[in-house]
This record gives C-alpha cells, sequence and structure tokens, in this order.
C-alpha cells in the first residue's frame, strides 16, 4: 500500500499536471531528489518534492530557465520529524515568497524605466535616443537605495518628512513636463529676455507650491539635486546646462523682484 505521505509518479502526475517525462528531466537536473520504495524501488515523492516542484512551478512562471533554477539551492532531502517538517515547509513558503517580492523590486524598477522613457518623450516632444539611452545608464547607476541613503546625509529627518514626492506619471508630472519643455525651448537665451523672466517666475511658483512655500527647502533641495562634476543630472532634464539656465533666469528673476522692477523690463 502506498504511504499516504508519499506519492508514485504516476500519481504525482495526475495530481501535478506535471507529465513522468518532465518529473524523470527535472530528476536528471538534479532539481528534485525523489526517494525509492525499499520493497518496489518505484520513486517516492514526498513533502520536500511537492515543495521544490512547487517553487520550479513559481521559478519558471517569473521567467527562470531550468537551468537557472539547476543553479539554486538543491532540494533539502532531510528525513525529518513532523516539527522539522513544519520547518521545512516555512523554509520554502518563506524563500518563495522573497524571491516573489525579488521579481515584484524588479518589475516596479522596470515600470520605473518605462514611465521614464514616457516621460522624456513628453517633455522633448518626440524620441531623443541618445538622451534617452545615457539616463537610462544614469538611472542604473543612481538606484533608489543610493537616493536614499544620499537624502538621509543630506537632509535631516525632519526635512526628508516635508520633502515632496516626484511622481512621473499623473497631474503634478505633466506640469512638471510641461515647465520642463519650455526650459528646454528657452536654454541659451538671455535671462533677462521678458519669456526667461516670466519662466522664471513660473517655475518658482512651481517649486514653492511642491513644498508648501518654505523658500529654504525649495533652496536646499535645488542644492541636492545640482549635477555632480561629471554633469550629469540626478534628475531628469536637469542637466549641468539647463541647471545653469534656470539658475541664471531665477537669479536674475529674484534680483529685479528685490529691487521691484516689472519683471518685463530691463
Amino acid at each position: 500500500m502506498t504511504n499516504p505521505e508519499k506519492y508514485r509518479i504516476g500519481e504525482l502526475s495526475k495530481r501535478t499536471g506535471l507529465s513522468a517525462a518532465a518529473l524523470h528531466h527535472y530528476e536528471e537536473m538534479g532539481l528534485i531528489a525523489p526517494g525509492r520504495d525499499p520493497e518496489s524501488g518505484y520513486r517516492m515523492y514526498g513533502a520536500e518534492e511537492l515543495l521544490r516542484l512547487q517553487e520550479i512551478a513559481i521559478l519558471k512562471e517569473m521567467g527562470f530557465k531550468l537551468s537557472d533554477i539547476a543553479r539554486m539551492a538543491a532540494p533539502d532531502g532531510e528525513d525529518a520529524d513532523e516539527s522539522a517538517r513544519t520547518r521545512i515547509w516555512k523554509d520554502a513558503l518563506r524563500r518563495q515568497a522573497e524571491l516573489i517580492d525579488a521579481r515584484r523590486r524588479e518589475l516596479d524598477k522596470m515600470k520605473k524605466l518605462i514611465e521614464s522613457g514616457l516621460f522624456s518623450i513628453e517633455v522633448r516632444g518626440g524620441i531623443m535616443l541618445e538622451e534617452l539611452s545615457d539616463f537610462i545608464r544614469q538611472l542604473g547607476e543612481y538606484r533608489a537605495e543610493q537616493r536614499g541613503e544620499a537624502r538621509k546625509r543630506f537632509f535631516s529627518e525632519e526635512e526628508r518628512e516635508r520633502l515632496p514626492t516626484f511622481a512621473e506619471t499623473g497631474e503634478e508630472a505633466e506640469v512638471w513636463a510641461s515647465l520642463l519643455r519650455r526650459v528646454q525651448a528657452a536654454v541659451g537665451s538671455a535671462p533677462d529676455a521678458p519669456e526667461s523672466l516670466k519662466l522664471a517666475e513660473d517655475l518658482l511658483d512651481y517649486a514653492l507650491s511642491r513644498f508648501g512655500g518654505d523658500a529654504n527647502s525649495v533652496e536646499r533641495y535645488w542644492s541636492f539635486v545640482r549635477p555632480d562634476e561629471s554633469g550629469s543630472a540626478k534628475v531628469y532634464g536637469l542637466d549641468a546646462e539647463t541647471f545653469a539656465y534656470i539658475e541664471a533666469i531665477t537669479d536674475e528673476y529674484l534680483r529685479r523682484s528685490a529691487g521691484k522692477m516689472p519683471p518685463s523690463e530691463k
């Protein structure tokens, strides 16, 4: 009589939908290691093999090849008592949850990358392959974890709590994209030109609205996103040239505002 906690290959095939040939192939690759019935010599599959098959199914669904899965942790093969068997189940399920979480993070990064591509097209009004490929490289180098650590070093905990969350989709992103389009079109214009001064006014109004009217926070964040020595942008659209232009027009606007001169007059 078959052990109720063990299945022969035909029984396992019916329960899992996996063919006997697939199960043999998994065994040949070292993905599973079924035991043998001491009397008949038949392969016998228990809880450990079922857990491993579940894990293999999840990994395949996530896009892993069998050769990749084979290089991962091999089946335990431990002949455990009930408490140890429970631990094996919990460890295996926890490991699968961690794999799914890791995959979700990778998918989130890919989604962010796609959104960045859409954002660049929205800003430029077309596809700029050179700039987009450069930004993809920078995005890979400037990971979210690194940005988080950089923020911790630059801002106090109280300041971080006040920092706005910048999205790359939605109404706020559209407003910023529209401003960036205007900036990109105006780069190189004289800082005291009427259109430059109006653009500076709109940029400052936007920044103050995002930071709740706190000019000091705006200034601190502006210092934080300043391009590094290589000129690479830390925030999309704010490369060294664009950054310098924005600083020039906002400085001119603030100078004129302090002198109570109409922005459109020299």
